[in-house]
């Protein structure tokens, strides 16, 4: 392989390595922070939204499962 095609693949292995734990390590506190809080009850939740994350924990979730998704299938 050329000198190229070896700087590729190695700041894939990094980005793999420390991505995907770190990744895994948020969403599993997300998740658990969810089931924690119980949901606050209003009038205006619409009844599929159950669970207490706040707009940008349900962000902070969002960006890593696309982050996720995204080491999972790089080239």
């Amino acid at each position: 392989p050329t000198m190229s095609s070896t700087l590729i693949l190695t700041v894939y292995i990094l980005t793999f390595t420390i991505g995907f734990p770190a990744n895994i390590f948020t969403l599993a506190v997300l998740v658990s922070k969810s089931r924690r809080r119980p949901a606050a009850p209003t009038t205006h939740r619409p009844p599929w939204t159950s669970t207490a994350l706040t707009t940008a924990e349900l962000l902070l979730l969002n960006l890593t499962v696309a982050d996720l998704l995204l080491l999972v299938f790089l080239p």
